[in-house]
């Protein structure tokens, strides 16, 4: 970490605080930090460092079952009253990552700013920030509260002083001998705007409070950047949190060399977003919400998922991203936004004025998934080739390239149609499906998989009379017997628990009818398994055969038991997750055969390495900043470990060298000017 070094006499101003004059405090040999600046990126020196050329950073120290780590050595912390005294801290500092870590207790003393025990965490009380340059000045208007956000450390509190900024009420130095801590008195200089490397590998992280962390960069080459799902827009200029803003997620990514910027949504919602949109006098209320947010916890940027807005709304909505996006760069934050491809929906894609949109942001991310959504009434992929390509060349015609991330799909649906007895086909109903449990599926039906060229995808199609249903069964068999057996005795209100460690469940209300559906899981120790659960699945036998026992169907839930007939919303991720993606066959996520229908027939168009190869070669073809994936978590471990070996060569540019006079410069085939490294 490179370190600006100066000499200088501590000074304290009493400004707008009733404390009094300048009263001069000793001289010391510091190091100053500027305020916010992340040191854990090697993004945070002064000189820009290429990705490849970035060092190592160093990992965390190991944490025990109990979340205890390992001791580290303490820093001696001195802490200047408003006054001029100063005072030793009985409580040293910690250093984890070149980041400083001070004792709650101490930080609080030197802190003149009120600090209110919160829900969850702590807040502080500071005045209104007014961004200037490169500084932060107090407006002496707008008192607020800010979240204070701690970690835990041997069972104690601390704050994070190296991403925490200096504008919630404490300067951090640092010298040789120690930290000297001291109120905040006036104007504070921003955090740092860190550059960005090309090409952008961004992942969604809608589970951020409760998944499993990566625990590498998403490519070896260029900027990994996650968003986790955390804020929606509320009324009057308040940001509600939709997760747990957590200081240890974003310490532990960005001690991977991550950029964590959180994604905040209009809730989906036409009627609060009219509302929102036309009551402008509170759209600083938003900015400063959510600045204050990124203050605290050192975020480096937001992105927008404004969705299903009604068409009357466009123009507002162009306006509000304006202010909001200018609002957030004048605190040194990147701001993005997610824009749907190109349809005749008013609500979905017509309200997107995508060329007036991108002005004022600094990148676009096109969401070229659900070309065929969830409740269409026809079987389709999620995003075939074609059609990728086609929304991201229309894009980039009204956007510049450089500001274009290309939105790509972990996930894929499985398609359950029922055919009538005279071979037409009925309504589709689809369920989402995560890559690992595809993965099973696609080795069941191993024959029947077939390459569609056309669509860049793989595909499988089969019935619910398949012979290769029985091996699943078979494989099975102890856990089904254990539980079918007890489904039968009880019918109602049955409590199952197989000799195999599958945990009790209550089956209160469920029918003993041959379409009723137990719900029963069983814990694993597999790391990458879904939520933990194992799938099981009963395949129904032919009617003239089957008994009551043997008709039930066997499927896993979460939350415990569902009728395989319910609707399940599609933007409930963990319920139609764990409902539809964690069964070894895609049978279970179509109801039980229809009436009057003469069998089931399931399609699956796969998403894996060679589809998306397709579609992150474009990255590179046409010049664009990098790809963003929906979501963490529905990848496989085989995929992630593609991404991070090929996705650099895939997203190198591929340049033509034209003449222009003497002179020759690159440009892509599209014509456009080649995109440099950094922005």
């Amino acid at each position: 970490m490179q370190k600006k070094r100066m000499t200088k006499t501590w000074i304290v101003t009493a400004l707008g605080l009733g404390i009094g004059s300048m009263m001069s405090v000793q001289a010391a040999t510091i190091t100053v930090v500027k305020a916010g600046q992340h040191k854990t990126t090697p993004q945070a020196v002064t000189t820009v460092v290429r990705a490849e050329q970035a060092p190592k950073h160093t990992q965390r120290a190991d944490v025990d079952s109990d979340n205890e780590q390992t001791m580290m050595p303490q820093i001696p912390i001195s802490v200047a009253g408003a006054f001029g005294s100063i005072e030793t801290a009985d409580e040293g500092a910690l250093v984890e990552n070149n980041e400083v870590l001070v004792p709650f207790t101490v930080y609080e003393k030197a802190n003149l700013n009120h600090i209110v025990k919160a829900k969850r965490g702590y807040t502080v009380r500071l005045q209104g920030l007014r961004p200037a340059g490169d500084m932060l000045f107090s407006n002496g208007t707008g008192q607020r509260t800010v979240p204070l956000p701690v970690v835990q450390r041997h069972g104690k509190e601390y704050v994070n002083l190296s991403r925490t900024s200096s504008a919630l009420g404490v300067v951090m130095q640092r010298n040789k001998k120690g930290i000297l801590l001291s109120p905040q008195l006036g104007a504070v200089e921003k955090p740092v705007k860190q550059a960005l490397e090309a090409p952008l590998a961004w992942a969604f992280d809608p589970t951020a409070t409760t998944g499993t962390p990566y625990k590498r960069a998403l490519t070896a080459a260029g900027t990994s950047i996650i968003s986790p799902s955390w804020f929606q827009l509320s009324h009057k200029g308040t940001v509600e949190t939709t997760g747990i803003p957590s200081e240890e997620y974003v310490m532990n990514y960005t001690a991977l060399g991550y950029r964590v910027w959180p994604l905040i949504t209009n809730q989906f919602n036409p009627t609060l977003t009219h509302t929102i949109l036309s009551d402008p006098g509170h759209w600083d209320e938003y900015v400063r919400e959510l600045a204050g947010y990124a203050l605290a916890y050192g975020y480096d940027g937001y992105n927008f998922d404004f969705e299903n807005i009604a068409f009357k709304d466009k123009d507002r909505l162009t306006a509000f991203v304006e202010h909001l996006s200018k609002g957030l760069q004048a605190y040194n934050l990147y701001t993005s936004m997610d824009v749907t491809g190109y349809s005749d929906s008013p609500n979905w894609s017509l309200v997107y004025d995508r060329p007036a949109l991108a002005k004022s942001l600094d990148y676009m991310v096109l969401m070229a998934y659900d070309e065929t959504w969830a409740a269409s009434p026809v079987a389709g992929p999620v995003a075939s080739y074609p059609w990728v390509k086609r929304n991201l060349e229309r894009l980039i015609k009204e956007i510049p390239a450089e500001k274009t991330v290309l939105g790509v799909p972990f996930y894929m649906r499985t398609w359950t149609t029922p055919i009538g007895a005279d071979g037409k086909p009925g309504k589709a109903s689809s369920k989402t499906l995560a890559m690992p449990d595809s993965e099973v599926i696609r080795t069941t039906h191993a024959k029947s998989v077939t390459w569609d060229d056309k669509k860049g995808l793989y595909h499988v199609a089969f019935s619910d009379t398949s012979t290769e249903n029985a091996d699943i069964r078979n494989a099975l068999k102890e856990d089904i017997a254990d539980v079918v057996s007890a489904y039968a005795s009880h019918p109602t209100g049955a409590t199952v628990k197989s000799s195999s460690g599958v945990s009790p469940k209550s089956l209160s209300g469920l029918s003993a009818k041959s379409s009723s559906v137990i719900t029963v899981t069983k814990e694993t120790d597999e790391e990458e398994t879904p939520f933990g659960i194992v799938p099981i699945q009963v395949v129904r036998a032919p009617a003239e055969t089957r008994s009551k026992a043997e008709g039930a169907t066997i499927a896993v839930n979460k939350d415990g038991v569902k009728d395989d007939t319910s609707e399940t919303s599609e933007t409930s991720d963990t319920s139609d997750i764990v409902n539809a993606a964690n069964t070894s066959t895609a049978v279970h996520n179509s109801p039980a055969r229809n009436h009057g229908s003469a069998y089931t027939r399931t399609d699956i168009w796969f998403e894996d390495s060679t589809s998306l190869q397709k579609k992150l070669a474009l990255v590179g073809e046409e010049g664009i900043a990098g790809f963003a994936a929906w979501r963490k978590g529905f990848e496989s471990d085989s995929v992630r470990d593609w991404l991070y070996r090929s996705y650099p060569a895939l997203a190198k540019p591929v340049v033509d060298t034209k003449d222009s006079g003497e002179k020759k410069e690159a440009t892509h085939k599209n014509g456009k000017k080649a995109r440099s490294g950094k922005r």
